[in-house]
Order: structure tokens, then sequence, then C-alpha cells
């Protein structure tokens, strides 16, 4: 028997009009940028700020291991050059109390981008053509001061005259003083000369010079660059300088001289 009652119809759908679709999409935009807003500065400024000090850590562990079975000859007061790295090769340790208490990054050789800039197991490149620790002339670095992936030199302007900036190497410690700052335009170049802008005594002076972004967050319109004198250097087997272990409280002290302890 056909049951002659009708059957309840189905609603149609109503069909989305394009702009509700093109809000939806706004509204995922504004999500996503909202997202990487908040995810940016806290991938830069916590996950790879505390990789940066593990990695620094563990590095001064294998050069402090090398020393240890190395040949033990005392240092004769010459400051050592350090040798020159491959391309790529991570080969000293910026320790920057004036860009956070406890801040260690790694430098590598070049300034590639995609080979060292923007690798946050890296982040700080030696200009090629530029002078190595221990050596008379420009030391010269280049990091990042904003964007996505690492900004090892985000707090530069935070240094004050006189400040203290360590390298670290597998030789030892060398400490340069901050001195100044200037702002140029990328096409000026000559900052990374031997001896830039009147920065150092031709022949004696050691330069370290850091390169960077500027303004901070708008762009690269022109460069910051901030200028450092070497002062002192001080072996491996001497462990870090007082003054940094001072500044940065966590700071181990390494390698000690043989039947000396702290």
């Amino acid at each position: 028997m056909v049951d002659s009652r009708e059957r309840p119809r189905k609603r149609r759908r109503a069909r989305l009009s394009p702009l509700t679709v093109i809000g939806e999409l706004l509204l995922l935009g504004g999500l996503g940028v909202l997202g990487y807003i908040v995810w940016q500065p806290w991938h830069t400024g916590v996950t790879v700020t505390a990789k940066q000090e593990q990695l620094s850590a563990k590095d001064s562990a294998g050069w402090d291991k090398k020393a240890e079975e190395a040949e033990q000859i005392p240092w004769d007061g010459i400051v050592p050059v350090t040798a020159t790295p491959a391309p790529g090769e991570v080969f000293a340790v910026l320790h920057a109390p004036a860009f956070g208490t406890t801040y260690a990054n790694r430098i590598a050789e070049t300034t590639d981008w995609w080979t060292v800039l923007n690798l946050d197991e890296k982040g700080i490149g030696r200009y090629e053509d530029t002078q190595m620790p221990g050596e008379p002339g420009n030391f010269a670095l280049a990091g990042h001061r904003s964007g996505p992936l690492i900004n090892s030199f985000r707090e530069v302007m935070n240094l004050r005259v006189g400040d203290p900036l360590f390298i670290e190497t597998a030789d030892g410690w060398y400490t340069y003083r901050f001195r100044d700052i200037e702002y140029v335009l990328p096409t000026e170049t000559d900052v990374l000369n031997r001896f830039p802008r009147l920065q150092g005594e031709p022949g004696k002076d050691q330069i370290m010079t850091f390169t960077t972004c500027h303004p901070k967050l708008a762009g690269s319109d022109e460069r910051a660059i901030a200028y450092s004198v070497f002062e002192t250097y001080q072996p491996r087997s001497e462990g870090p300088p007082a003054e940094l272990k001072k500044l940065n409280p966590t700071m181990k002290g390494t390698q000690a001289p043989r039947g000396d302890s702290e």
C-alpha cells in the first residue's frame, strides 16, 4: 500500500555569497597573522636562545676536552691568531652580557644566509675577507637583527661604551671593549676595511665590527655598525675571564690550570 502522505522535503543548503567566503578567508588570515606575531618572538627569543646556549656549552666542553688531551705547553704571552675555518664551520662563540646575562651565540665562517645567518644553530657569520681574532685589523661579523628564524644581533642597541664582549675559541678567550656605533647605507662597505673609519691604528690594533640591519623592525634601509677594540687575551687553560663569570653567574669555569681549584 502506498503512503499518500507527502514526505518532508529536504531543505536546500543556502549558497555562500562571495562576501561570506571573503570574510571567512580574512578571518583565517587574521588568525594566522596573530599566531605568527605570537610565535615569532617566542621562537627567536626563547627557543633559539636556549638552543644557542646549549650548543655553545657543548662547544666549550669539546674544546676543553681537546685542550686536556693535548700536551700542556705554558702560554708564552703571545696572543694566538685563530686558524681560518672552512666555509660554514663554527669556530667561535660570542658571549655578550649586554645582550642578555647568559647570551651566547656561535660564530661560523661566511655571511651567506642559508649557510650561516638563517640557521638557528649558527646565526653569526664572519666576513671572509676580514681578519681573525688575534690578528691586527678588522674581525667583522654579520647577524640578523629581526626576522622569523634567528636574531643574533637583536639587542645591539643595548651596548654602552666600555661594555665587554668575549670571543671564545678553542685557543682561549679574546676580550673586546665596545667603543661606538654608527648608521650607514648598505653601499658603505668601507666599514669592512682592515681599519674602518679610523677605528684603530693600522698594523697594531685589533677591531671587532658587528654589522646588522637598521631600523630594528622596519626593513633594512640602513646598517647599524658597532665597533669594539681588543683588550686582553686569556688562554683556555685559565678558564673564562673573571669579568665574564661575574656578569654571567651561570658561566662554568671550564678548564682550569692543573693543580688549581676554584
